[in-house]
């Protein structure tokens, strides 16, 4: 796990002070090594934080002849198998490092090179000989990668603030992508906060020649939700055991020690007891909790860790986790509005104490339907909602959905379309954000999700739940979950390992019948994970897995209230008199938001104005 920076000068030389710059701003995702290489108007940087092959796997690495240049972020779990083969073709080898072997796919493959890695990766390959920058990311998005162009140069690097030290970036504020960030809690790729700075969707690449001709993005790579129904349940139990345990094997190569995050959840209890089977000493395991009981799962955290006999660590979060503010929104270089970064960046630092690496249940619900969501989804689909209604409601539903349908989606008549999706997953619906945004600004609101619309499109053939689980994968997945933890761990230098989201298991799931994951048998509720539970039954009990699903929430609500720990301090930074949020806001309407204490949104816009506060200084 590393940091990575390269650049092209498309009319001069380049200093080494500039590519140390870049960097320098990512040294926090690699303490134990950094190096640069430029030859004339390109240059590489990298930062290491080393897992495999500590002796010789220092980067920007290159083949034999130096006609080829990598730096390289991530982990490639295959990279023995795929040395093997290239071994066998005549390349020769001078380290043990993953880093090597991309090195030589890419000399024997080219750019296809990219669809026979098994892993989490974000990387640029300098080729000398095509005179061009190759960039690649993985294919579900767990390691990021942006970049900037202009005319004078193109750089590209793992974080934003790496390319905020580019020599004469010039960066406008991307107001739409604001406005999505108020709808999603985060801003989707290929946006990002600035125009001029766009991100590499997962499963993509791209290349750019010496002289500033950019290649179209180009996607290597799509999960395919495609049922097999000719299997007993017996027989996929069977199956989704192998291919969890492969998935947790292949990503326990390492060489430095490891643990595992252990929130009590189904997923990462799943993780924990496949590393506890595969290793031969006791997993060390780390957990967060809250004093408020309604968001503290540390004692289900307790009975996993008491059942495979782990090395377990735990960390109590209070609201003072409002103090570290200022550092997350420095490090994730944009608004980002998940408020579980406040205790992934705690359980981060708790686990860094002991141990360089671990491995985390991330990318279970979107794989085998857990998300509350999704039952939501599904009740609506099969009229649920609507036949549980009064009748005076059922009378009213229609006029209520035909005259404010932003505000009552769940009104409109049961239909799977992407609309109707959007308003079960909204954070602040087009009405807020229009009475959110200052006059001049509303029409922002009234733009389509660019992302989402090209992506509803491939799931014409799947069913209900599918369709979710699918825009789950290509957006939820990467764009929150994926990047709050990829930021939260660098901060700490810590790798974080996902065995779920990864290119064979989510292929596998894929395959699994929709009833099998998500049904409504078990006396009328509907209930997801199903296959999932049922597998672990052989290790937990039956109410340590059917439990409410809890997730990795923060008690906001509770510490925004108007009686809270945080509400003096949330209104004086929202409406206070030095507060950067009227510049684009209506005032009045944050005045309400708080009165109410809509919690998703006023952690967005606190968010928000400490990221306006610190771009104003830089």
């Amino acid at each position: 796990m590393c940091g990575i920076a390269g650049i092209i000068r498309f009319n001069q030389p380049i200093s080494s002070a500039e590519i140390e710059g870049m960097t320098s701003a990512l040294a926090h995702r690699g303490p134990d090594g950094d190096g640069i290489w430029i030859e004339d108007n390109i240059a590489l940087g990298h930062r290491r934080l080393a897992i495999i092959d500590l002796a010789t796997g220092k980067q920007p690495m290159s083949n034999e002849d130096g006609s080829i240049w990598v730096s390289f972020n991530g982990e490639i779990y295959n990279f023995m198998e795929l040395r093997r083969e290239l071994t066998e073709k005549g390349h020769l080898f001078r380290t043990h490092s993953d880093t090597e072997v991309i090195v030589h796919a890419y000399e024997q493959w080219g750019d296809d090179c990219v669809k026979r890695f098994r892993g989490m990766f974000a990387y640029g390959i300098v080729d000398k000989i095509k005179k061009r920058i190759f960039l690649a990311r993985d294919h579900l998005g767990i390691k990021p990668l942006v970049y900037y162009f202009d005319a004078n140069c193109f750089a590209f690097a793992s974080e934003i603030q790496a390319l905020r030290q580019v020599d004469g970036v010039k960066l406008d504020l991307d107001l739409q992508g604001i406005d999505q960030y108020l709808w999603l809690q985060y801003i989707p790729a290929p946006r990002s906060v600035f125009k001029q700075i766009r991100k590499l969707p997962p499963a993509h690449r791209m290349s750019v020649t010496f002289d500033g001709r950019i290649s179209e993005q180009e996607e290597y790579w799509r999960l395919e939700f495609r049922p097999d129904n000719r299997k007993t349940e017996a027989e996929w139990l069977v199956e989704l055991e192998a291919v969890l345990y492969d998935s947790v094997k292949a990503h326990l190569i390492s060489d430095v020690p490891f643990g595992a995050f252990l929130s009590g959840g189904v997923d990462s209890s799943a993780i924990v007891a496949y590393m506890a089977q595969i290793l031969d000493k006791p997993v060390k395991t780390f957990s967060i909790g809250f004093e408020e009981e309604d968001f503290n799962e540390l004692k289900f955290a307790h009975i996993a860790a008491k059942r495979w006999g782990t090395d377990h660590h735990v960390e109590i979060v209070k609201p003072d986790a409002l103090a570290i503010l200022p550092e997350l929104v420095r490090h994730y270089g944009e608004p980002f509005g998940d408020s579980s970064a406040i205790p992934t960046f705690y359980v981060c630092r708790l686990a860094r104490q002991y141990v360089p690496m671990v491995l985390t249940g991330d990318g279970g619900d979107e794989a085998f339907g857990g998300y509350h969501s999704y039952l939501a989804w599904m009740a609506y689909l099969q009229h649920e909602s609507v036949q549980k209604r009064p009748l005076w409601r059922k009378a009213l539903s229609p006029l209520a959905y035909r005259l404010f349908p932003e505000r009552y989606p769940h009104l409109a008549k049961p239909s799977p379309t992407l609309t109707n999706w959007l308003g079960f997953i909204n954070y602040m619906s087009k009405s807020w954000r229009i009475r959110l945004w200052r006059r001049e600004y509303k029409f922002l609101a009234k733009n389509p999700l660019e992302v989402f619309e090209r992506e509803f499109a491939h799931t014409t053939d799947y069913s209900g739940a599918n369709k979710v689980q699918y825009m789950d994968i290509k957006t939820y997945l990467p764009f929150d979950i994926l990047t709050k933890v990829d930021v939260a761990s660098m901060i700490h230098s810590l790798e974080v390992r996902t065995p779920i989201v990864d290119k064979k298991v989510m292929e596998f799931a894929a395959t699994i019948p929709e009833a099998i994951n998500l049904n409504n048998n078990c006396g009328g509720a509907w209930q997801g994970k199903l296959l999932l539970k049922k597998l672990l039954t052989k290790y937990y009990s039956h109410d340590f897995l059917y439990r409410y699903k809890m997730g990795f929430a923060v008690p906001i609500q509770k510490w925004f209230a108007r009686d809270g720990s945080l509400h003096d301090e949330l209104r004086d930074r929202l409406l206070g008199s030095s507060s950067t949020l009227k510049e684009y806001f209506e005032p009045k309407t944050i005045s309400v938001l708080i009165k109410a204490n809509h919690t998703g949104p006023l952690w967005l816009l606190l968010f928000f104005e400490e990221w306006l506060r610190q771009a104003s200084c830089d």
